[in-house]
């Protein structure tokens, strides 16, 4: 799938954490946009020239049609809900819906075929250089679950339960394994996006204080390869 996202790869020459190992990827990554569904889980390293240090950048993004979805969203090292920098409001479905700047992020991306999902929760930061340099990014996961599965269907009849309930995950040996629990809210909003139909809005991310939105606009100076933010 076409992604003008900055990878973390991209930036420290490290592969970033994946939901999928590479074949399996591509083919999602087709049918994906086969369904018109764009979905954006790479989290990107920016520096900030007024405060002289360098960010993460994710971009809160998916939605869903009956039958496939797939929906990334963010969150602190808490499972604590972020404010986004801002919202993005797109001609099309299934996409963009929010920008989010920190320091820190937790990575929740959920892929779903019917009543099957993956999910992958990963912890980004930066590792600030000396002032004035670039910084790099360091990632490692903290969940990794294969097929679970979730009886109900999020997309009909049952949607009033998107949100409210997280898929069951085994191991090989039949095992129950476990959500970390402070992250299980942010992956109830990262199921409910991967069931969204025609996904216009975010499901985790919030908006900011108003005195905190004000603050922002005025001191942060965002660059990203030489262009601006979307």
């Amino acid at each position: 799938m076409p992604n003008s996202e900055q990878s973390e790869g991209r930036d420290n020459g490290a592969r970033p954490p994946s939901l999928a190992a590479r074949g399996e990827r591509r083919r999602i990554e087709r049918r994906l946009q086969e369904a018109g569904i764009l979905c954006l889980p790479e989290v990107s390293l920016q520096y900030q020239t007024l405060a002289k240090r360098s960010v993460l950048r994710g971009v809160e993004s998916g939605g869903a049609v009956k039958e496939i979805g797939r929906y990334v969203t963010f969150c602190d090292e808490r499972g604590e809900r972020l404010a986004w920098l801002q919202p993005i409001d797109s001609v099309g479905v299934n996409g963009r819906h929010a920008v989010v700047i920190a320091l820190g992020l937790v990575t929740v991306e959920v892929f779903r075929v019917r009543n099957t999902y993956d999910v992958l929760i990963a912890k980004y930061d930066v590792s600030q250089p000396a002032e004035g340099q670039r910084g790099r990014i360091e990632a490692r996961v903290l969940f990794r679950g294969r097929q679970g599965h979730l009886p109900l269907d999020l997309t009909g009849e049952e949607k009033g339960m998107a949100g409210q309930i997280v898929p069951e995950f085994f191991n090989k040996a039949g095992e129950r394994v476990e959500i970390p629990p402070e992250f299980v809210g942010a992956l109830k909003g990262a199921v409910r996006g991967a069931a969204c139909v025609g996904c216009t809005h975010q499901h985790y991310l919030t908006a900011p204080k108003a005195g905190a939105a004000a603050k922002k606009a005025d001191a942060v100076t965002l660059v990203a390869n030489g262009e601006p933010a979307p």
